[in-house]
């Protein structure tokens, strides 16, 4: 019995359990394969048909102005393998036709997040930086900005909560940082490395968030006797943050980030560190991020009754740390912590 493609897919679809994006793209390639106008019966389908289809969603790509054509010919291919092999499955056709080969692309990765190597590779370079003009600190600024990383990585803080760029931020002051077991709140399990408050500057919700023995050892490394309660923590020795983290990217071999669908460079900024914090998170114990960034969830039930203080206490409390953050606990600051080699001005 022959059968439209159009009603072959629309069985595909309610037979398979996707998601609303995923139905979203195989109606498009649906779409795509109506407007060709020259599809036949799906029992009919030869392999010069595929062809000829997908050199015209090539075709139609590069005339709309699209910068990667062959993405969105392959994307169509790999819809139609799916829905021909489940349709031959389903006896709607006696034999599979072989697929034309893929068209080239460019394979972006799009990655918007940094890899443990170069978060590596961004501590060990903030011996490297020049101190800057004025600076009468008793630390050198690298000090400050290894610090900054660990937190930001372990918290996906804002920028503003770390580095006060505007009269309204709330940086984090000594103040706030609790170097006693027990709760600040009052509220949940004690901690024995302390615990660390912060105000987001997004929604100002407060937050106390146990330290792991990684945050401790590098706060500790800022604390001198001359600091006051309501003085800041960190200093990044510029009054802007992002380009001072745009130099200590070039001076670690950090390459720009990539657009996935442009392909255009993009220089790393200090938001893209929460980013990477969401990523690793989600990739340790899947769902913590949301408690962890403090996202905004959907559901009653979730945000009044369900109570996410012990998942986040053991996320971050377990989070597997890069290599070059564990280097000042275990005491080797200033050298690498597998081959001991110095660093500059360490």
């Amino acid at each position: 019995m022959s059968i439209s493609f159009e009603k072959v897919a629309v069985k595909y679809l309610n037979a398979k359990t996707l998601s609303l994006g995923t139905c979203k793209e195989y109606r498009g390639t649906v779409a795509k394969w109506l407007a060709w106008g020259q599809g036949p019966k799906v029992d009919q389908i030869s392999r010069s048909d595929l062809r000829e289809f997908f050199d015209w969603v090539y075709e139609k790509a590069a005339e709309d102005g699209g910068s990667n054509a062959g993405r969105t010919a392959n994307k169509a291919r790999e819809n139609l393998r799916a829905i021909l092999s489940w349709a031959w499955e389903q006896d709607y056709l006696d034999k599979l036709p072989r697929l034309p080969k893929p068209k080239p692309q460019r394979d972006v990765a799009g990655r918007h997040y940094l890899t443990k190597a170069d978060l590596n590779a961004l501590y060990f370079a903030t011996y490297a930086l020049k101190r800057p003009r004025g600076w009468k600190r008793s630390l050198s600024v690298g000090h400050y900005w290894r610090a900054a990383l660990v937190v930001f990585f372990n918290y996906g803080v804002d920028t503003g909560t770390v580095f006060k760029l505007a009269s309204f931020h709330e940086p984090i002051l000594w103040r706030h940082v609790c170097w006693r077991p027990g709760p600040p709140n009052g509220q949940g399990r004690d901690c024995r490395y302390g615990w660390l408050y912060y105000r987001r500057v997004k929604t100002k919700k407060q937050f106390y968030r146990p330290m792991n023995r990684v945050v401790l050892t590098h706060l500790k490394s800022l604390r001198s006797d001359e600091v006051t309660m309501d003085q800041p923590v960190f200093c990044c020795g510029s009054s802007r943050p992002n380009e001072q983290f745009q130099r200590l990217c070039r001076l670690a071999g950090v390459k720009p980030k990539q657009d996935v669908e442009t392909g255009e460079e993009k220089l790393w900024v200090l938001k893209d560190l929460r980013k990477t914090c969401a990523t690793y998170y989600d990739e340790h114990m899947p769902e913590s991020s949301i408690e962890i960034l403090g996202h905004s969830v959907g559901g009653v039930t979730y945000r009044h009754y369900a109570h996410r203080d012990p998942l986040a206490f053991k996320a971050i409390m377990s989070l597997p740390q890069p290599t070059a953050f564990t280097a000042l606990t275990h005491g080797f600051d200033g050298e690498c912590p597998c081959c001991r080699r110095r660093f500059p001005q360490a």
